[in-house]
């Protein structure tokens, strides 16, 4: 009898640990995998149109984001994403889990760009079996619309590189604008030559001879006299005008500055000068500056110009009686300035006399 009563209580132990375990099992075919959609959003520079996102989520095993522009979706794990116009978009993130449970993550961002302005450059080429038919192609940076204005009185273009054909020979300010993705414009004007030139042609300048307007009053027609310091001395001197030319009645001369004008006329050598003209509306290319020097002990003397760039200098050196010298660059940009420049800073009281005189300038254009 206490056998049998053992082997019972066996029995229900068992089957009470038996009911206890399947009790705390979950039964069903598969365990559900809860999904949590997070991610945050960062605006970028130097647009500030465009939003980096970084995900966040747990248990992910599908992602879809939308970005709230109307652009199709993307399934990236971490998608970098630029907007076409600054505004308020809501980004919407969906992931489902491996057992399909989803969840979604809306989060609002503003995009304001900072001012993109346009840098507008261009190029242009004849077509060969054409001259008057021209090729242009665009190289201007930030700019997502344009607009061309062939400048022959024919409808503009709005095309990123178009072709334009000219009805007739010559000179045409060709304008482009652009605008820029924050809607900022900015139009450059180059002239340009149909066909292109196939010999130096001379450019007309504001008074090449250095004649005074009027006669008496040392006020250089067209030419902007710079007097720019005497280091070290309250002396006088520079550029003039002299009655030695080439030819007319006047040319340009520069005179000694001396401390003492009246008696003695020590000298005085100081001095940091120009005399230089602007010239605007000019094709690209390659200048060349030419004026006619007659010039004695010119040290510290030189032709300049300057067509957009860095400026280009040569020394006036010393000749015998009116000699014509060059100096040669070139223009972008369509405005150069071309004249001359004393640059003695240093020097100080050695009866330095010299020799300078200009006349006949001229400024050519190169093929």
């Amino acid at each position: 009898m206490k056998k049998t009563f053992t082997a019972i209580s066996l029995i229900l132990l068992v089957t009470g640990i038996l009911e206890s375990c399947t009790r705390g099992i979950d039964v069903s075919p598969f365990t559900r995998v809860v999904a949590v959609a997070d991610f945050t959003a960062t605006i970028q520079a130097p647009d500030n149109l465009t939003v980096k996102l970084a995900n966040k989520s747990k248990n992910a095993k599908s992602i879809t984001w939308d970005f709230g522009d109307g652009s199709p979706v993307s399934n990236e794990a971490e998608p970098t994403y630029t907007y076409a116009a600054p505004g308020d978009y809501k980004i919407t993130l969906k992931i489902t889990s491996v057992t399909g449970i989803e969840s979604t993550k809306e989060q609002t961002v503003t995009t304001k760009p900072v001012d993109i302005i346009p840098q507008i450059n261009f190029s242009y080429a004849e077509d060969p079996a054409n001259p008057l038919k021209i090729k242009f192609t665009n190289q201007s940076v930030n700019g997502i619309s344009f607009t061309w204005d062939f400048g022959d009185g024919s409808p503009v273009s709005t095309e990123g590189s178009p072709e334009h054909l000219y009805a007739a020979n010559g000179r045409y300010n060709v304008v482009l604008t652009a605008k820029s993705v924050t809607g900022n414009e900015s139009t450059r004007t180059i002239s340009i030559r149909a066909p292109k030139l196939t010999a130096p042609e001379k450019i007309t300048i504001a008074n090449p001879g250095f004649e005074m307007d009027p006669k008496d009053s040392y006020v250089v027609t067209g030419w902007e006299p710079v007097k720019i310091s005497y280091p070290g001395s309250p002396g006088w001197g520079g550029f003039f005008i002299a009655e030695s030319p080439k030819s007319g009645t006047r040319c340009l001369l520069f005179w000694t500055p001396s401390v003492d004008p009246g008696n003695g006329h020590k000298y005085e050598l100081a001095y940091v000068g120009s005399v230089t003209q602007q010239i605007t509306g000019l094709e690209d290319g390659k200048y060349t500056f030419k004026v006619w020097i007659s010039s004695a002990d010119m040290e510290g003397m030189y032709l300049i110009a300057n067509g957009g760039g860095a400026e280009v200098k040569k020394a006036v050196g010393s000749n015998n009686g009116y000699t014509q010298l060059s100096i040669d660059f070139n223009v972008v940009g369509g405005t150069a300035r071309i004249g001359f420049m004393m640059n003695r800073p240093n020097d100080v009281g050695d009866n330095w006399s010299p020799n300078f005189q200009a006349d006949d300038a001229e400024l050519w254009i190169n093929p």
